[in-house]
């Protein structure tokens, strides 16, 4: 919903911009666009929040549009570069505006383009989000195992846009005259009005037939008004309407969920994997641009850089010296602590303590305890401190359950400073795309680390086996090796080839009692009893925004 709301908030304001511009050239250049060229009306207001952007500039800075000269469009750049525009924005403004200059010297006899020589900034390639033909599979059978009354039709759905690469709105535009069941092939209406038939797969033709037969009249049945007119669309959503593309990206992240798929799911991966399982077999890249509906080769071009195994493998054998580095990189493995290291977090867990053991045991935690016997030490641990008694493990899970509903309660309330250490997303993504093992080792139980996995898309970048926590049969907490032990094992690596993230005491001397061959503290500055690590560490950072030489020489990186 709050997705929704944004789309349609930086619609509005984008159309804001272009009646603030109230310019008639832009005006007729936006008709051209739809009416001529064929654009939708949202790559239009696209263009034209662009354009007028640029013409609210000169008309600011009193420039005259047909000759703005050098020097007035140098500042404009330097400008949206000072505000903080990424290079890939400023690039596809220079696009626009250049396309809206070739409109006006063609149709309005304008002079010659000034846009015309201007330089784009090179923006940053986004490598397209995929599934490995490993995780395509086991998504695609773990859906077809559900027996709810919308899965027929996600399985025709999730199959039919795996082995046709169809866009999302391509997708929900499907109408049944363009399904020709017997021969396997679809009749796809791409961007700027162009045909292109498909085919797709016999397991896409028995999930089509089994949801057109059972489900689809079914659904149908369900519309509350015009049921005698059909449009006909494929695909319809659980009022018997035809599905948006909004309902679409909605149907496939929850297909993931009720499939209990870990991995986070949107449409365009199923497209990216389409393309990347046809290039990884051996198809040709004018077979693919066609395939995709591409008008140029540069767009599917990008396949090439996110399936290059082959060639590296070639390169490799050239160049063993590279084959050296990244077999070393490969044996290299990061356990993160969690509190207080990846998440800052240490006076919610304070102020949840010492409620919790004051309302429940009538006990005054004092500031000086926690070092000792809270911050790293597992729930029994602190239980047993706080009570001097021994609990059960059912015991020690139902007091966690309570004293987390006080921790996250916290957190939620303050959510501008809910999430990871700065810097921390970009360094994870580095350790993934380099295949780099990683592990969380936390004292936290499940209640908690259930939390921590859902608010912080953890599965995004961590296999779920390998997050070691409190289950009850870690038998030892930190100081003890046992967690790190445990994580070392789960990630088949060796000790002094893994590199251990930690903020306390207990879980410095943990992870150097377990023979990590790195140690690292993560300081919060505005922690106030950050314990003293000296001789348990091998270096102090604040963040993750700029990672030291000697964390990426250990890590090969």
């Amino acid at each position: 919903m709050t997705t929704e709301k944004n789309r349609k908030k930086e619609t509005s304001q984008r159309e804001n911009v272009i009646v603030r511009c109230a310019d008639e050239d832009l005006d007729d250049f936006l008709l051209y666009l739809v009416k001529i060229l064929g654009y939708s009306k949202k790559t239009a207001d696209a263009y034209g929040h662009d354009v007028a952007s640029y013409l609210l500039f000169l008309k600011e800075a009193e420039a005259s549009k047909a000759n703005p000269g050098k020097e007035t469009i140098r500042t404009y750049l330097t400008e949206r570069n000072v505000q903080g525009l990424k290079r890939g924005s400023i690039k596809r403004e220079v696009s626009a505006i250049r396309h809206f200059y070739r409109y006006l010297h063609e149709f309005k006899d304008y002079p010659e383009n000034p846009f015309e020589t201007v330089v784009s900034p090179k923006a940053q390639r986004k490598l397209p989000d995929f599934l490995s033909h490993q995780e395509i599979n086991e998504f695609l059978n773990a859906n077809a195992k559900r027996t709810d009354e919308f899965a027929k039709r996600d399985q025709a759905i999730l199959e039919l846009m795996f082995a046709s690469g169809l866009r999302a709105s391509e997708t929900t535009n499907l109408r049944l005259s363009d399904v020709d069941i017997k021969n396997r092939t679809v009749l796809v209406l791409g961007k700027g009005g162009k045909e292109r038939d498909i085919p797709f797969s016999k397991k896409a033709k028995e999930a089509l037939e089994i949801y057109l037969s059972q489900s689809r009249p079914l659904l149908f049945a369900k519309r509350k008004t015009d049921k005698s007119s059909d449009e006909g669309f494929v695909f319809l959503n659980r009022n018997g309407r035809p599905l948006t593309v909004r309902g679409l990206e909605v149907l496939v992240k929850t297909a993931a969920q009720k499939a209990g798929f870990p991995l986070r799911i949107h449409p365009h991966m199923l497209r990216h994997t389409f393309a990347t399982e046809l290039l990884d077999n051996g198809a040709d890249l004018r077979v693919i641009q066609e395939l995709l509906g591409h008008s140029s080769i540069n767009t599917t071009s990008i396949y090439t850089h996110v399936t290059f195994d082959d060639l590296k493998k070639t390169y490799e054998n050239c160049f063993p010296d590279t084959l050296i580095k990244e077999e070393k990189r490969m044996e290299k493995a990061v356990v993160f602590d969690f509190n207080g290291t990846m998440f800052f977090d240490e006076d919610k867990h304070v102020v949840s303590w010492k409620a919790y053991a004051k309302e429940k045991f009538g006990y005054d935690l004092r500031d000086e305890d926690f070092i000792d016997h809270v911050h790293g030490h597992s729930n029994y641990a602190i239980l047993k401190f706080i009570t001097g008694k021994d609990y059960s493990p059912e015991e020690v899970l139902t007091f966690a359950r309570e004293k987390e509903l006080f921790y996250q309660k916290l957190c939620e309330d303050d959510k501008k400073n809910l999430h990871l250490v700065d810097g921390l997303t970009e360094f994870l993504s580095v350790l993934k795309e380099r295949h780099i093992r990683m592990a969380i080792a936390t004292a936290s139980m499940k209640p908690n680390v259930d939390w921590y996995i859902k608010t912080f898309h953890l599965l995004d970048y961590f296999k779920e086996e390998n997050i070691i926590y409190d289950d009850g049969t870690l038998t030892k907490g930190k100081p003890d090796p046992m967690i790190y032990l445990r994580a070392f094992d789960k990630l088949g690596a060796r000790p002094e080839n893994t590199l251990v993230f930690e903020d306390a005491l207990s879980g410095a001397t943990s992870a150097k009692r377990a023979g990590a061959g790195m140690v690292i503290e993560v300081d919060d500055k505005k922690r106030k009893d950050h314990p003293d690590l000296n001789g348990l560490v091998d270096l102090v950072i604040h963040d993750f925004k700029k990672i030291p030489l000697a964390i990426q020489n250990f890590l090969c990186l």
